[in-house]
């Protein structure tokens, strides 16, 4: 990258596409995960691993997380909005990667790295497409 590539990034955009992202997953794939335990009839408070099923759906609710938080990344950021957005979501697997030694260490599988090509894929489009809906209202005014 070249100094006029590093400057040309928005990093409050990125950061903010982060935080979509975030806070979409784990809201939205918490309720969702809990109201599948429910109708599973699996307590709240009990030991057992969670339902392959569960854990599933959690991911595509992550992946439409980043395919959101990258549309606002590259909706804010007005251009270069997939670099943006998968900017956001690598943020995102930082702050996981960092993470993984407080909570001892996590089992990642095939699966596990399949989703986060996902994620670094869906927010890619989402931030193109939140680039051109930018661009698209802008020439609408």
């Amino acid at each position: 990258m070249t100094e006029q590539d590093v400057t040309d990034i928005n990093w409050t955009a990125a950061f903010i596409g982060f935080g979509v992202d975030w806070v979409f997953s784990e809201l939205v794939g918490y309720v969702v995960m809990m109201i599948m335990l429910v109708l599973k009839g699996i307590g709240l408070d009990s030991d057992a691993d969670l339902p392959t099923d569960v854990l599933l759906v959690r991911q595509i609710v992550g992946v439409v997380g980043a395919v959101l938080g990258g549309t606002v990344a590259g909706y804010l950021a007005r251009r270069r909005g997939a670099l943006h957005g998968v900017l956001g979501s690598v943020i995102g697997l930082f702050t996981i990667l960092c993470t993984i030694p407080l909570l001892g260490g996590l089992g990642l599988t095939i699966g596990d790295l399949g989703f986060v090509v996902l994620n670094l894929v869906g927010a890619g489009y989402g931030g193109g497409m939140g680039e051109r809906w930018r661009a698209r209202r802008e020439g609408a005014e």
